[in-house]
C-alpha cells in the first residue's frame, strides 16, 4: 500500500526504509495533503501541529508552495489555502484516464435509472479518489466532484477494493485502518466485514448507510487497470427511498453488468 505522510513520525519511517527518499520535497507535499483531510483555509501554526513539524519549517514551505501557485494567501485572516497550480496538476491524470468517457454513458444511465448517483474512481492509500461521476437531475443525491475522496471502509467501491486484495496483504489493511482512522473504522466495521464476506457470492460490495449521510450503495472491483491501481465502480441512491432488500436485488446485479459491459467493450473478455 503507498504510504499517505501526514506526519514527521511517516516522515522518519519512510527515510529509514528508503535512503534514497526525498525529506524536503515530501515536507512539501503533506503540507498539500494537509488540504486533502482539511478543506479550509489553514495557517503556519495549524499546519505544524497537524503534521508534526516545526512553525519555520512549514513557514518556509508555505512560502515557496505560494510562489509556485501551489498554494494562495488570504492576508485578512492569514491562512493558506490550495492555489490553481495544485488543481492544474491532477488535470492530466483525469483527463488522460482510459475508459473515462467509454463508461460514462453506462453510469449516466445507472444514475438516471436508479435516480442516484454512479462513479469510477481508484484507491490511493486508504482513501478512493474520484475520476468521475453521473447523477441523474431530478435526484436529491449529491454527486461527488471529481478529485473527492472518501475513506475505503465509508464507501461501496471501496469495500469492493478491499475485497479485491488479496488475502495475504488484507489484515494489514484492516488493521491500518483501525489504527489510522479509528472513528470511520468503529462505524463502519461491521459493514466492511459483511461485504467482505459475501463479495465473491455477490459480485459487489455493499454500504447500507453506516458510513452516515443517509446514503446506500453498491461497488463493484473491475479487472481494468489505470497505471498500477484497478478502476472501481460504486452506484448510490438516497438511503431514505431504498431499502436493504431491494439494493442487493436491484442495484448491485445492475452495476455488475455495466462493469462487466464496459470491460467487453475494452477488449477484456
Amino acid at each position: 500500500m503507498i504510504r499517505r505522510l501526514q506526519e514527521q513520525r511517516d516522515l522518519d519511517s519512510s527515510r529509514a526504509a528508503n535512503p534514497n527518499f526525498a525529506g524536503t520535497l515530501a515536507k512539501g507535499l503533506m503540507v498539500l495533503e494537509a488540504f486533502v483531510r482539511e478543506s479550509r483555509p489553514l495557517g503556519n501554526s495549524e499546519l505544524a501541529q497537524a503534521l508534526g513539524l516545526t512553525r519555520p519549517t512549514v513557514s518556509r514551505l508555505c512560502r515557496t508552495l505560494l510562489e509556485l501557485g501551489y498554494l494562495d494567501h488570504d492576508p485578512r485572516i492569514d491562512r493558506y489555502f490550495i492555489g490553481p497550480a495544485a488543481v492544474a496538476l491532477g488535470y492530466p491524470y483525469i483527463v488522460n484516464t482510459p475508459l473515462r468517457m467509454l463508461a460514462r454513458p453506462g453510469l449516466q444511465a445507472l444514475a438516471d435509472r436508479f435516480q442516484g448517483a454512479a462513479s469510477m474512481g481508484v484507491a490511493f492509500g486508504l482513501d478512493i479518489v474520484y475520476l468521475d461521476s453521473c447523477a441523474c437531475p431530478t435526484s436529491t443525491l449529491a454527486r461527488p466532484d471529481v478529485g473527492a475522496t472518501r475513506g475505503v471502509a465509508t464507501t461501496a467501491m471501496g469495500r469492493a477494493w478491499l475485497a479485491a486484495q488479496p488475502a495475504a496483504q488484507r489484515p494489514a489493511l484492516l488493521a491500518a485502518l483501525a489504527r489510522e482512522r479509528p472513528a470511520e473504522w468503529a462505524r463502519c466495521r461491521a459493514g466492511v466485514e459483511e461485504s467482505l464476506a459475501h463479495y465473491a457470492e455477490r459480485g459487489f460490495a455493499l454500504n447500507l448507510g453506516d458510513a452516515g449521510l443517509g446514503i446506500f450503495g453498491a461497488g463493484v472491483h473491475s479487472r481494468m487497470h489505470y497505471g498500477q491501481r484497478t478502476l472501481v465502480f460504486n452506484c448510490a441512491v438516497p438511503g431514505l427511498q431504498w431499502r436493504a432488500s431491494r439494493i442487493r436485488a436491484e442495484v448491485g446485479p445492475a452495476l455488475v453488468e455495466l462493469v462487466h459491459r464496459i470491460e467487453q467493450q475494452a477488449g477484456m473478455h
